[in-house]
């Protein structure tokens, strides 16, 4: 797979002429890196040994007899001693602002007992001295770790509630889409003319029944402190991401850990106007030092003239245009991309009663597990699912359905066992209504803008394909690119349809990492778990369909690679995504989910790198290691391929970013030891 040595002539730097060998005259190289595993991305996924840069275009990707006649007595040679080489890694689905830690109340992703969690939080309000009334802001929660329950504190709304009454809390999911408030919280919640009536039972099934899926309840109906999506706006969270406004020196410690992480090339996944205002206006006083495309979003409520009419996508389309000329002109920044939240999440709460159940649009209706907690190891168990098609179940929706009286709660539960709330039947929701996410797929589409649509649940992302299948088939002239993060349910019978949709696919390969009490929180509601290994079934529908790289890359379908930091944690952490897309294995158990979907390292490279210019629409300039293309490149401690071959995949997460490159100089150098 190596390289023949490539010759060429460079009149001058906005100049790259190839002719005959025979005809060619070397230059002198900047710089000339020898001796190194160095992986082009190329169209044959080739391996290189030395890359010859000047200014900021590569002259010279070959073998190191040929990379001689690059070198004069100015040339900076470094031996790579067998260190590998990467093109620069493009993130194609990030938040930027949320990567940098802030002197915040951050819980970065830890997992707490509610017991633990109590005077976790109280330390944040005595340090940072918040007045009685004074939000408290907690970012990073990690919704799908921890959280156990006590007798003491049987709901996350009780837990905040000890940690204080006279400041309204808000937990801030480390996904962007969970949430958690104390009773002080809830009774701010305003209705649609602004009056406010407190989130409770009853308003919960009045002002506020259009999301009563979104938020939890206990066994009586009243809120249990968890509040997602849209429902955590009903408390008038001060900010619903707790990203920071962006100032200058955010803004370059943003480029900082990018730099550290190796990455040259992103894609801000969701940017709303004043954010990209600000990025712009930073980037004019202090270049930008990565490739930075904006997806454009926006509260689409804010957009819709009353309640009862439908989202202005004229005026959104508008705002973006605007956005665009104010920014066309700004180097390094590019926008030409609008975000469309299709639905949720996937995870449900186990440790409620009754469970909250996921609201990702799922295809099928979810199943209702019962669960309970084991009192030693505090193991989430699955004792039973309640038969939504039994007698009782039938009657009480008989009952709800003709407004007919029912039977209290309470004794529902004494005579079935199990809440009434159990016997719904529920398949998630869409963020908005299903017209509005094909509509605007549809006009974006026909403008010339790039669509990026984030769809988690099978129903999602079958709606995401049918609306750009329906935008190709009504403006065939487009060029605009259609892509789509995280996937993590996908029907087998749309598969084909990604690779023939020329779908980029997004997906964030560290998720596939299987943690149990992680997947008890998703796969009970899709397939009936009742032990732990019935998570690793190879038949069981979750396990053969979540995040499936390997059947999309089969089908002729786009790989890409986005980290979607902070989510999880704010470390972009590609070595760790390049791993769990090649293991797909957790360390500590040794469990791997569904083996047949893991890819090569040479496909997940590609991911990052060719595929992911592509998707971003600079594959002429970046993206692979060729000649007369800008010298962005990182330089590893390991090599990958060398892991895989010797059977080490689980060790590439252990690879440091020795140095990043970009425009032809090195921003980052690891510290020496």
């Amino acid at each position: 797979m190596m390289l023949k040595g490539m010759l060429t002539i460079i009149a001058t730097i906005s100049m790259l002429m190839a002719s005959s060998c025979a005809e060619q005259k070397s230059i002198s190289a900047d710089t000339l890196f020898i001796n190194g595993v160095i992986y082009t991305a190329d169209s044959e996924q080739s391996v290189v040994s030395a890359l010859a840069i000047k200014d900021d275009i590569l002259v010279y990707a070959g073998d190191l007899d040929d990379a001689e006649q690059f070198i004069d007595v100015k040339t900076d040679i470094v031996d790579l001693k067998g260190k590998m080489i990467i093109p620069g890694l493009h993130d194609a689905h990030i938040h930027l602002a949320g990567i940098v830690e802030t002197d915040t109340c951050d819980l970065a992703s830890q997992s707490f007992t509610l017991e633990a969690l109590v005077p976790r939080l109280k330390k944040c309000i005595n340090r940072l001295q918040l007045p009685s009334g004074d939000w408290l802001t907690v970012e990073q929660w990690a919704f799908s770790g921890g959280n156990e329950p006590s007798v003491k504190l049987p709901t996350i709304r009780k837990a905040l509630d000890a940690v204080s009454t006279k400041h309204p809390i808000v937990l801030l999911g480390n996904d962007g889409h969970h949430g958690a408030v104390n009773s002080h919280a809830l009774k701010l919640a305003a209705d649609r003319t602004g009056n406010v009536v407190g989130l409770n039972q009853e308003t919960l099934n009045k002002e506020f029944a259009t999301f009563k899926e979104l938020v939890g309840v206990d066994s009586s109906g009243e809120p249990n402190g968890m509040i997602n999506e849209d429902a955590r706006k009903l408390v008038n969270v001060p900010n619903l991401w707790g990203y920071p406004d962006i100032d200058l020196a955010l803004y370059q410690k943003i480029g900082q850990r990018l730099a550290a992480s190796g990455i040259t090339s992103t894609m801000e996944a969701s940017l709303k106007e004043h954010d990209i205002d600000l990025f712009a206006k930073w980037a004019k006083q202090s270049p930008l030092t990565h490739r930075m495309t904006v997806a454009f979003f926006a509260d689409f409520e804010d957009y819709r003239p009353c309640p009862d009419k439908p989202i202005n996508i004229e005026r959104l389309i508008n705002e973006f245009t605007a956005i665009q000329r104010r920014h066309k002109n700004v180097e390094n920044l590019k926008i030409d991309t609008a975000k469309i939240f299709v639905d949720g999440v996937t995870e449900g709460d186990p440790y409620a009663n009754p469970p909250t159940l996921p609201n990702a649009a799922s295809l099928t209706d979810y199943l209702q597990p019962q669960f309970k907690v084991d009192s030693n190891t505090q193991a989430l168990e699955v004792i039973g699912y309640v038969d939504t098609e039994s007698a009782a179940c039938i009657e009480l929706r008989h009952q709800a359905d003709t407004n007919l009286p029912s039977i209290s709660a309470s004794d529902f539960y004494d005579a079935q066992g199990f809440s009434p709330l159990q016997c719904r039947k529920f398949n998630g929701v869409y963020e908005r209504e299903e017209s509005f996410i094909r509509d605007y797929t549809l006009a974006l589409y026909d403008a010339g803008i790039n669509v990026h649509s984030h769809a988690i649940g099978d129903r999602a992302v079958r709606l995401a394909l049918d609306s750009f299948a329906e935008a190709k088939k009504q403006s065939p002239k487009s060029k605009a690119k259609v892509s789509m993060a995280h996937a993590q349910l996908v029907h087998p019978s749309d598969i084909s349809r990604i690779a023939d949709l020329d779908v980029y696919m997004a997906f964030t390969y560290s998720w596939i990492e299987p943690f149990i009490q992680y997947q008890m929180m998703v796969s009970p509601f899709i397939d009936p778990i009742m032990s732990e290994s019935d998570l690793f079934d190879p038949s069981g529908y979750a396990y053969q369909n979540s995040y499936p790289a390997g059947s999309v890359l089969e089908a002729g379908g786009v790989l890409v690679a986005g980290s979607d930091a902070p989510v999880e944690a704010r470390d972009p952490r590609p070595m760790l995504n390049i791993e769990k897309a090649v293991t797909r294995k957790n360390e500590i158990s040794g469990r791997i989910y569904n083996k047949s979907e893991a890819i090569s390292v040479r496909d997940i490279l590609d991911a990052y790198t060719i595929n992911g210019a592509a998707m971003l629409d600079q594959q002429d300039i970046t993206g692979s290691l060729e000649v007369g293309k800008k010298a962005d490149f990182v330089v590893l401690s390991q090599d990958l391929l060398k892991l895989e071959q010797q059977g080490e995949s689980d060790r590439i997460s252990e690879t440091q970013i020795l140095s990043t490159w970009f425009d032809g100089r090195e921003i980052y150098a690891a510290p020496r030891d």
